[in-house]
């Protein structure tokens, strides 16, 4: 059976708004801090950098800037081509820096090894199952140099939200950003959602509105998000069995501690 279209698996209005949608996302929930946390721990452990799900490169390219070799792995041949665009805005020695690749972060082979691993804005809750995301340890950690440290951001699940019942998203209006490119107002609405419990999973349709400055509608697609919540217990067993050492775990990028339903920073090392 083929594998579902993933979220940001094609060119389109989520592919384009992304940068500017997730910088609002993480202000909103007091998350804007991650890209300076992420360059306080590659300037504590040194590069290069490996970025699993690195999409459009909000990050990535913060690091080549920062003067760390990257490398940017996603699936998705949209969210790479955002990337890549990015290049003619950056001086040469800063384009040297990062190279991307389009590879799934349950199996790639890199013929290099790096101080550091993230997986940012909960890039590793898309993968599917337990199985996927330890492959996806395992697979990091032969990646990383001994000691190496990995950085996972997950969401720490409400149960309230994980109950089969709810079937509509609790804030159907994901608000109205400007498309960088063409400046027209987009809205975005979840129309639905679908909770399984058992395999820890949720599903949102997502409808993407592009409006001109006439409010005619010119495009208008759907997308369909799908999430594997992970247990905060589950997720440090998970990082031991595929032969790392929790080093610390935080609820936020400003090193508050443990905390339900809010999200889960791990900070792990190579074993």
């Amino acid at each position: 059976m083929p594998e579902r279209t993933p979220f940001y698996g094609r060119p389109g209005l989520n592919t384009e708004t992304y940068d500017v949608r997730a910088e609002q996302d993480l202000a909103a929930q007091r998350l804007d801090g991650d890209v300076a946390f992420y360059l306080e721990q590659a300037g504590r452990v040194g590069g290069p950098v490996l970025e699993l799900g690195g999409g459009t490169g909000r990050v990535a390219w913060r690091f080549a800037e920062a003067g760390f070799d990257v490398v940017l792995l996603d699936l998705s041949p949209g969210m790479l081509d955002l990337a890549e665009a990015k290049r003619s805005s950056k001086p040469a020695d800063v384009d040297q820096r990062l190279q991307t690749l389009r590879a799934d972060m349950r199996d790639f082979q890199l013929d290099r090894q790096f101080a550091m691993a993230i997986a940012p804005f909960r890039a590793f809750a898309a993968l599917p199952t337990w199985q996927d995301q330890h492959l996806c340890l395992e697979t990091t950690r032969e990646h990383l140099r001994e000691r190496g440290l990995l950085i996972l951001h997950v969401f720490d699940p409400r149960l309230d939200l994980c109950l089969p019942e709810l079937t509509a998203p609790l804030s159907p209006d994901r608000g109205r950003v400007r498309h960088p490119v063409s400046g027209n107002e987009i809205r975005i609405d979840v129309l639905s959602r679908h909770n399984d419990p058992l395999a820890q999973m949720l599903e949102e349709r997502w409808r993407f509105t592009e409006t001109d400055s006439n409010g005619r509608v010119v495009r208008q697609e759907e997308e369909i998000l799908r999430l594997r919540w992970t247990y905060r217990y589950e997720m440090r067993h998970l990082l031991e069995l595929a032969g790392f050492e929790v080093e610390a775990e935080f609820s936020d990028f400003r090193g508050s501690p443990p905390a339900y339903g809010r999200e889960q920073v791990w900070l792990a090392r190579k074993a």
